[in-house]
């Protein structure tokens, strides 16, 4: 994909939009340290199977690699099976659950014949207009994939090319029922619309793009997504201060008005916006999520290809002075409305897109927050010692009140 925004270290570092947006794992490397054997082999259940199995990275099952293909992603039975098997937990490298002495699997696909979830409850326990809840719950099982109903702000923002075929470009965040939140390189600079087209759409309540409505069979219930929602942008404001040929993107940051959301519900919601500037550690981390890159679908889909599912991942706070210390060597300023995060090996921000939220979590509020926006990163994404830089929101915070309200 192409970028209107020039690198901001000499073949170093490159707007996400290039890298690929959140959370790439394309590039990750399989090496893992030396185990013991009795701790080097994990074992996992599969579904329709008795025999326990083994977590693999993709390209080590073969029998993965025959159910790994495109046409599983439309098949609601095939599709919720390849969710069972992931087994990563919290690491970034994907992992699935292999048969250890098959090269097939038995079922490969989920029982159709369940009852539909009841989320009636769901939608009574908290106030309608409410920002970021989402109704799902911690799972045993990790995975990249997100869940279902998980982070029900994201947005993906959609261009028309000159053939006028419609592609994903740029990810972003719905802060309120007419306003998305997003990079300012996505929507405006020199040379935008050649690059990347016309903004054309802002999709909402997306999961799968193969699918429509989305479901996933799950604890023996199907569980099944309102349908997805494409609204035109009615105004593009990127922040003034702006400027697309900086090579050190500060102010990267706009807003999108769109027309009025139907009602909030469990795959639709805002996120809230920080009343406080995020005071972090190195021990803490953020969230990220979007379409980006993953291996899971790397065998068909190939290695640059952005998932067709909704993707997330952990990254940890970098704080600001280690940061500017980080790049200093090529003489890059943090500006103040700029924050970091990633920065360790195969943890990184190009598997989502650029323009999309890094949350936090506000354990007293129980709500999730929009921390920042993904902007820079460097070119080999999850590069330890090499942090992604993001818009830090709070310092934006009086720019955004002038056009949504509280």
């Amino acid at each position: 994909m192409g970028t209107g925004v020039r690198s901001l270290l000499p073949s170093l570092v490159l707007p996400l939009l290039l890298c690929g947006p959140l959370l790439d794992v394309s590039r990750v490397c399989a090496s893992e340290e030396a185990l013991p054997v009795w701790d080097s082999v994990r074992l996992c259940d599969i579904p329709n199977e008795e025999a326990p199995g083994e977590c693999r990275l993709p390209g080590e099952c073969a029998a993965y690699g025959k159910i790994n293909d495109v046409s599983s992603l439309s098949s609601i039975p095939r599709f919720s099976f390849i969710k069972q098997i992931q087994c990563n937990g919290s690491e970034p490298v994907p992992y699935v659950c292999c048969p250890r002495n098959s090269q097939s699997y038995r079922e490969p696909y989920v029982n159709e014949t369940v009852t539909p979830k009841n989320r009636v409850m769901s939608r009574i326990s908290f106030e309608v207009d409410s920002c970021g809840i989402q109704t799902t719950v911690l799972k045993i099982r990790g995975g990249q994939l997100a869940e279902l109903d998980e982070f029900p702000w994201m947005a993906m923002l959609l261009y028309e090319r000159e053939n006028n075929a419609v592609a994903q470009g740029c990810g972003g965040a719905l802060i309120s029922r007419t306003y998305v939140l997003t990079a300012a390189h996505c929507v405006t600079g020199r040379n935008f619309e050649q690059q990347k087209g016309r903004l054309k759409f802002v999709r909402l309540r997306e999961y799968n793009i193969h699918t429509n409505p989305d479901c996933v069979y799950e604890n023996n219930l199907k569980d099944c997504s309102d349908d997805m929602i494409d609204l035109a942008p009615k105004a593009v404001i990127p922040h003034p201060e702006y400027n697309s040929d900086s090579p050190n993107q500060q102010h990267d940051i706009a807003l999108i008005r769109i027309e009025q959301t139907p009602p909030f519900g469990d795959f639709l919601r805002a996120i809230c916006l920080p009343m406080q500037n995020y005071q972090g550690t190195s021990k803490d981390k953020l969230s990220v999520s979007g379409w980006g890159r993953t291996d899971i679908f790397k065998n068909d889909l190939g290695p640059n290809v952005l998932s067709p599912i909704k993707l997330k991942l952990s990254l940890p706070y970098v704080e600001r002075d280690m940061c500017s210390k980080t790049f200093r060597p090529w003489k890059f300023m943090l500006g103040p409305g700029q924050m970091c995060a990633g920065g360790e090996h195969e943890k990184d921000t190009c598997s989502g897109d650029s323009g999309s939220p890094l949350m936090s979590y506000d354990r007293r509020q129980g709500v999730w927050n929009i921390t920042g926006i993904v902007s820079l990163g460097v070119r080999d994404c999850g590069v330890e010692g090499l942090p992604g830089v993001y818009t830090n929101v709070h310092h934006y915070l009086p720019w955004i009140r002038m056009y949504v309200p509280m």
